[in-house]
């Protein structure tokens, strides 16, 4: 029984080491090794490695992958300011860029909205008299004003910024309640199975956020090779593309978690079910009772 416990125990560090090691670090770290080949003599450094003793060129690697795993460690622990940045929250001195990218984001939203209520008025008139493309814009205008904060002074600078604030909005918005004080609490209440999605979603948000830190980093070998940019450009693209789908995932199943899951908050809190008229007005007061203990 034990050897099967010490088996088991090895097989997850092995899963757990082969996930640090075979992960974007390793790419970067190898892309770093690549640049410094190209700008240096490559067949110079296969003659200094060669030249070691074994167990010089044995410590050599497995120093390298400890160094691999740990930065892909640090990638972990920065994950959330890279995604906070890949938002619109940056730093003071970038405050007047922020402020003006996402006044640029509420006008082009206003002529959006007036279109699409164009559309809905034509639509509610005569549906017949819509033609095909004017359909699809109808939906596709309606999907992006639903990603985009309904409180406009809340709109951040970059899509996925809009995306996450509008998921957090929503609530508020439709049900009174605020997400950062009530979601901890509803977590708790959730099923095993909703979690796991929930939380699969959140690890792909943060699976892209961390891609998309080492693109960025990957510049830096442009001191030795020119394609350096191109190749952490392209990586930070695609990763922004990703981060945009997954908070798109994540996002819609916040809201799906509040719409079914809401009333067990209420039951555990002992308090009766509102109804659909007054429930805005009471999500306010369960939100200022969790958060002040007033109600």
């Amino acid at each position: 029984m034990f050897l099967r416990f010490w088996e088991k125990i090895g097989e997850e560090l092995a899963r757990a080491w082969a996930a640090r090691v075979m992960s974007p670090a390793l790419a970067f770290w190898g892309g770093g090794l690549l640049a410094y080949a190209y700008r240096h003599c490559w067949q110079e450094i296969t003659q200094w490695w060669v030249a070691l003793p074994w167990p010089t060129q044995v410590a050599l690697l497995g120093g390298a992958l400890l160094g691999v795993a740990f930065s892909e460690m640090l990638m972990e622990w920065f994950q959330d300011k890279v995604l906070r940045l890949a938002e619109g929250y940056w730093p003071r001195p970038l405050e007047r860029p922020r402020f003006a990218l996402a006044q640029r984001w509420i006008s082009g939203m206003e002529q959006k909205e007036e279109r699409w209520n164009d559309l809905r008025a034509k639509r509610e008139r005569d549906p017949e008299r819509l033609s095909p493309q004017e359909r699809e814009e109808y939906a596709r205008l309606d999907m992006e004003l639903a990603h985009f904060p309904v409180d406009r002074a809340r709109a951040m600078p970059t899509s996925l910024g809009n995306i996450l604030r509008a998921a957090e909005e929503y609530p508020r918005v439709r049900y009174g309640l605020g997400a950062a004080v009530c979601w901890p609490r509803l977590w708790l209440l959730l099923p095993e199975g909703v979690q796991k999605e929930i939380t699969a979603a959140r690890e792909r948000l943060n699976g892209a956020a961390r891609l998309f830190g080492w693109g960025m980093l990957f510049l830096m070998w442009a001191v030795w090779a020119w394609w350096a940019v191109p190749v952490g450009l392209a990586v930070a693209f695609l990763a922004c593309r990703g981060m945009v789908m997954a908070a798109l995932v994540y996002g819609a199943l916040l809201r799906a978690t509040f719409d079914l899951y809401r009333f067990s908050l209420y039951k555990q809190l002992r308090l009766p079910v509102p109804s659909l008229e007054e429930e805005e007005a009471f999500g306010k007061k369960v939100t200022e009772y969790l958060f002040r203990g007033t109600m």
